[in-house]
């Protein structure tokens, strides 16, 4: 008999009972994910009502940022994340740097205390130590571009063109910084240097001191039939319009055909130092326009007028018995890194030779655009231990054409090779330099038509 396949559901199983102890494991997880789920959400309201709270209380109203919220966020990643906030200082400062950063001010700075004493000493004009600038080689030595006058490396016989080996037995070819670094120290102290001059091993015994920093460099160069001043400048510091006075009177005191100021690689300094100089080398008049954002700041001018300078409502300040201005031919020399109070000082110059002006200025810019800084900072102190830089307002040369973000254009354009853009500024000379042998050429033309 043939027996067919019925398709018949499946007989049910018998029930099994579970073991006693994975009852108990499995009652305890139940027990622990409600326990979990619990705390979750009574902290979520927790810290929900503790930021409606600050909302409600505790923000410092303004439309620029939540303090409650800031605050609220801070607490619950310093309870609940596994990484640790930083201390309250660096977290402080994290965020302010932030802040200035968020807002694209990118000459605003956070200080602390040390940092602001090195800011401050350096736009006083002075600072602790042998009174060297140095250009690292390719060897890693220290090249001595310049011997500040009246500094303890002046008087222990160091010189320009001088190769630093070694300061106080720190070489350094074995770490530049460091070397370096080992220059400063405690006035009145005292540190080995070792130096190559012509091959030569030499050293010497320097005793640290406070050092006026150099920001003027003046000599005679010839061309042609003419005798036209060089005047070189750093930088603007609390010392450099005496300097600069001292330097372009005893040019003129030699009797130079013409004058060259070199600003190039100058990234600019103090308003009221370049405000000086630029009063006692142009007639009287405007020398810049000062525009705050903020208006609680006013606006205001620096001029000149016989021999004074008044910024704003400021009482004038005397920079020259009697006025003075410049007569002979000049030409300003630039590049890519001439910047802030350095354009002012070049744009002030190109200005008064224009016929708007109806000055007799004769005065041509030569080089490549400049950097295109027309902004000015201020710091304010934030109790003992730090300060705030921040960017409050632009300013414009006597045209009132603002140049930030745009540059300065040469009259005159000559561009550098490679090579020669490695030359220190220190260095140039007019066998390695197009731009200041371009600048002498166009002097002597004007002085020897």
């Amino acid at each position: 008999m043939n027996r067919q396949d019925e398709f018949l559901p499946p007989e049910p199983k018998k029930k099994q009972s579970l073991p006693p102890l994975l009852v108990t494991v499995l009652s305890c997880v139940l027990v622990g994910l409600i326990v979990f789920a619990a705390t979750f959400f009574s902290l979520t309201a927790y810290y929900s009502e503790k930021i409606d709270d600050y909302s409600e209380n505790y923000v410092r109203k303004s439309d620029k940022y939540d303090a409650g919220l800031l605050e609220a966020a801070l607490g619950l990643l310093d309870a609940n994340s596994i990484f640790d906030l930083p201390d309250r200082t660096t977290l402080t400062e994290t965020m302010i740097e932030a802040a200035i950063s968020a807002m694209g001010d990118r000459y605003g700075t956070f200080f602390t205390d040390a940092e602001y004493a090195a800011y401050s000493s350096d736009l006083a004009g002075s600072f602790v130590g042998i009174g060297v600038t140095l250009q690292k080689n390719d060897d890693g030595n220290a090249l001595v571009l310049l011997v500040h006058a009246g500094s303890p490396a002046e008087d222990a016989g160091l010189l320009a063109g001088d190769v630093l080996i070694s300061v106080g037995g720190i070489r350094f070819a074995d770490g530049y910084d460091e070397a370096f670094d080992s220059i400063v120290g405690e006035a009145g102290s005292t540190v080995e240097i070792s130096f190559l001059r012509a091959g030569a091993s030499m050293s010497a015994t320097v005793t640290r001191a406070e050092v006026v920093k150099q920001t003027v460099i003046s000599r005679i160069e010839t061309y042609g039939t003419s005798r036209i001043g060089y005047v070189h400048i750093t930088g603007f510091d609390g010392h450099t319009y005496e300097q600069f006075q001292n330097a372009v009177s005893g040019l003129e005191n030699e009797g130079v055909d013409a004058l060259i100021f070199d600003v190039r690689s100058n990234g600019g300094g103090l308003l009221s130092s370049v405000g000086k100089m630029l009063a006692y080398l142009l007639p009287d008049g405007v020398i810049a326009y000062v525009d705050y954002k903020s208006e609680s700041l006013s606006d205001y001018t620096i001029a000149s007028e016989n021999g004074y300078v008044r910024s704003g409502s400021a009482s004038p300040v005397l920079y020259c018995e009697g006025g003075h201005r410049i007569t002979v031919p000049a030409a300003v020399l630039v590049n890519s890194k001439t910047a802030s109070a350095a354009e002012l000082f070049t744009a002030a110059l190109r200005d008064y030779a224009t016929p708007e002006f109806e000055s007799a200025l004769d005065v041509t810019v030569v080089g490549t655009t400049t950097y295109g800084k027309g902004t000015v900072q201020t710091t304010y102190s934030l109790g003992a231990d730090n300060a705030l830089k921040m960017t409050v307002a632009r300013y414009s040369p006597p045209s009132n054409v603002n140049y930030d973000g745009v540059g300065i254009q040469p009259g005159t354009v000559v561009e550098l090779t490679e090579e020669q853009e490695k030359i220190s500024v220190y260095l140039r000379t007019q066998e390695n330099d197009p731009q200041l042998c371009a600048a002498l050429a166009l002097l002597d033309q004007k002085v020897n038509p």
